[in-house]
């Protein structure tokens, strides 16, 4: 058995890639040509017409039958006439193609797999497991009955319709085929310019798009749209970014086919409008089509008076900055689903959409729905473990910062906020505790200011006064809520995402983890600073029973405070009141809030930098996730795990993202590995690392995700 490269089609510079060719095991390609005695000149079989080949008998039509039809230059036999007279072996069918040779002619292959074809032309033509190279050979039939048959008007409307419904047919069931699939589509776009190009008829969305080259359809469409002076739609845009032969779209645009798609679209649209209006360039539009089937070399290019803007590059540029930007939104949904065992529908891969696609997913409309209910009937304080039950397939045994960041970030994205947020509170909720939640959220370009930050600290002295004694009076928690709505320099995001935090915290535990041993870096000054905040929060339901000054000693004592002047605070704190300033039993404070806040507005501001370094939460800082961790033992930093032979390959793959696979053939010789076993060995130490394969076997073209690289090499810079 001998590697071997099966053409389907003719190499040229404009298809010499994975879109056309395959790889194919077989035999040494020995051909099977046959003189034939048969003088019956070649015609085409419509639907209906039955025709006998040795026991079988075939009567859906649209194949070429009989002894003599010349190729277009000539030279040779039509590759896809099926000659009945030739020897077919019904003994042994060659099902898997094994047999067929280099360019499949029904002449030039085997009886065997005359057979397989024959058959195969006899049934509905819609098993999925034969070899491709008889579609091919069928196909090349029907290439040439729309190119040159049609060309000379033997074709009529009807037989037109029913041969591309036929390609689509045959595109539906064998598009996996890379090869097939460019193939098909090229005809299918060239033919629909050849037909509708003097009509208004729009082609459908598929027959604009070819890999690494631009079809017909399209540039036919976008030279007509620059001659016309209109702009460029956001299809068209989408497909010049897709074809452009310079221009290779990376993992997450291939894995995440269609949300690439629908982004790229709303981020044209939100960019350019209506779409880029291009200025008409000089070259003049030739339709080049390059036939599958050897046997219509030389067959003429289309010349049209239309501009050949698929040349220009500004405003190519500006299309390949915009895909940029979409991968790299949509890097971390790929990431997500190119690992084992994610799948792309459960709510946290849509977690990681941008938010312009997750919002309008069903899950995120039920998690909206909900939220919307508990901010109106439990004023948006509710459990932690109540959240999480509405997100069907995340289970958690706690809470670490990456669930944090993606419990703010999913409900950031139904459009409310969550408090703790870890990304601006300093804190993350617990999985058996409390959060809240409330309307319209931080906003996607959210900065805390710094006022924010000391609010913040304000509020979490004061929660911890306020629960001294188990009870938070009414007049303490309205003291604290003045502390936010009387500050000019916050904003009305600041002040609603604040709101919610002190909430949060007056309705959470006390956690004073650590606090004693960072303030006993403060000097005197600051810590007086903390204490008048502190009676502040105490005094503000206008006065301390013996059981708080009690409970007031403790906190003094458990931060490392002077417990020794809480009475004199106190006293001064009560005396700075103004006349008129008492608070009824029962009743609501006066100024006494706004005055207490003036008062030591200028102390807490000049500690600000202190206390934001105490009061950061030692819950955020975290030791990293635990990856798996490669054993130190590797040979010359080779990454662990992995042979030393394969490790040569490893390296020298990472260094592009595409790699045809002769390249790769030739790369493993020189390293005397077989290819298929290389591949296999390297994805199966990656998906241990890192839980993804390096690389993706598209057929005839290998693609490298230079992610997974990175990723590990970024941990064995960490093990090394």
């Amino acid at each position: 058995m001998l590697l071997k490269k099966k053409h389907r089609g003719p190499l040229n510079e404009e298809n010499q890639d994975d879109d056309l060719i395959d790889i194919h095991i077989g035999h040494n390609g020995e051909h099977y040509a046959e003189q034939t005695r048969n003088k019956e000149e070649g015609r085409w079989v419509k639907p209906g017409e039955m025709i006998e080949v040795d026991k079988f008998k075939i009567s859906r039509g649209f194949f070429y039958v009989g002894g003599q039809l010349k190729s277009l230059d000539g030279y040779d036999t039509e590759s896809s006439l099926v000659d009945p007279t030739l020897r077919i072996n019904v003994e042994f069918p060659d099902y898997s193609g094994e047999l067929m040779n280099y360019w499949p002619s029904y002449s030039r292959i085997s009886p065997e797999s005359r057979a397989a074809y024959v058959e195969w032309l006899a049934s509905n033509r819609n098993n999925p497991e034969i070899d491709i190279g008889y579609v091919f050979l069928y196909f090349y039939g029907i290439e040439r009955r729309l190119l040159v048959d049609d060309k000379d008007g033997a074709v009529s409307d009807d037989e037109r319709r029913s041969l591309i419904q036929e390609l689509e047919r045959l595109k539906n069931i064998y598009s996996d085929n890379r090869s097939f699939n460019g193939y098909v589509t090229s005809l299918l776009s060239h033919v629909w310019v050849i037909n509708h190009r003097n009509d208004l008829q729009k082609p459908s969305c598929g027959l604009l798009v070819a890999k690494r080259n631009f079809t017909s359809a399209f540039k036919f469409l976008l030279g007509t749209a620059v001659k016309n002076g209109k702009a460029i739609d956001a299809e068209l845009a989408l497909a010049w970014v897709r074809s452009h032969p310079e221009f290779s779209l990376r993992t997450p645009a291939r894995r995440c086919k269609n949300e690439f798609a629908t982004l790229f679209k709303l981020r044209y649209r939100g960019k350019f409008g209506d779409g880029l209006e291009i200025s008409p360039n000089k070259t003049k539009l030739r339709l080049d089509y390059y036939p599958a089937s050897s046997s219509l070399r030389g067959y003429q290019s289309i010349k049209l008076d239309l501009p050949d803007a698929s040349r220009l590059k500004a405003p190519v540029k500006k299309l390949m900055n915009l895909a940029e930007s979409c991968m790299n939104e949509l890097e971390p949904f790929s990431r997500f689903i190119g690992r084992s065992g994610n799948s792309r529908d459960s709510f946290i891969a849509i977690s990681l959409l941008p938010k312009v696609l997750a919002v309008s997913h069903p899950q995120f409309e039920r998690l909206k729905t909900w939220m919307n209910d508990q901010t109106s009937s439990s004023d948006g304080l509710i459990s932690v473990e109540s959240i999480l039950g509405q997100l069907e397939d995340c289970s958690f045994l706690k809470i670490n910062k990456k669930e944090a960041e993606m419990l703010a970030d999913i409900t950031e994205k139904t459009g409310f906020g969550i408090a703790p947020d870890i990304r601006f509170h300093q804190a993350k909720p617990d999985i058996n505790g409390k959060a809240v939640i409330f309307p319209e959220g931080h906003g996607n370009d959210f900065s805390p200011s710094p006022e924010f930050r000391k609010v913040g600290t304000i509020l979490r002295l004061g929660s911890l006064v306020a629960k001294i004694d188990d009870h938070v009076d009414r007049a303490e928690a309205d003291y604290l809520m003045n502390v936010i709505k009387q500050n000019d320099r916050l904003t009305e995001i600041e002040k609603r995402s604040l709101c919610a935090y002190m909430k949060w915290r007056l309705n959470t535990p006390a956690n004073m983890n650590g606090l004693k041993k960072r303030l006993e870096s403060l000097d005197k000054s600051e810590k007086a600073a903390i204490g008048h905040i502190l009676i502040g929060v105490a005094l503000a339901d206008g006065k301390i029973d013996p059981v708080e000054i009690k409970q007031i000693e403790k906190l003094y004592t458990s931060l490392g405070l002077d417990k020794s002047t809480i009475s004199s605070d106190i006293h001064n704190l009560s005396s700075s009141k103004r006349p008129g300033d008492e608070i009824p039993r029962g009743g609501q404070k006066t100024s006494l809030n706004h005055e207490l806040l003036k008062q030591y507005e200028k102390e807490t501001r000049e500690v600000q930098v202190v206390l934001e370094s105490i009061f950061e939460d030692e819950t955020t800082v975290e030791e990293p996730e635990s990856e798996k961790k490669p054993d130190t033992d590797a040979p010359d930093g080779a990454i662990p795990e992995l042979d030393t032979k394969y490790q040569d390959l490893y390296n020298k793959l990472i260094v592009k993202e595409k790699w045809f696979f002769e390249e790769v053939v030739e790369t493993c010789k020189s390293l005397q590995l077989m290819p298929d076993g290389a591949v296999e060995e390297i994805n199966e130490w990656t998906f241990k690392i890192v839980d993804a394969p390096l690389i993706e076997d598209g057929s005839t073209i290998f693609y490298i995700d230079l992610e997974v690289a990175k990723e590990i090499a970024e941990l064995q810079t960490q093990y090394v």
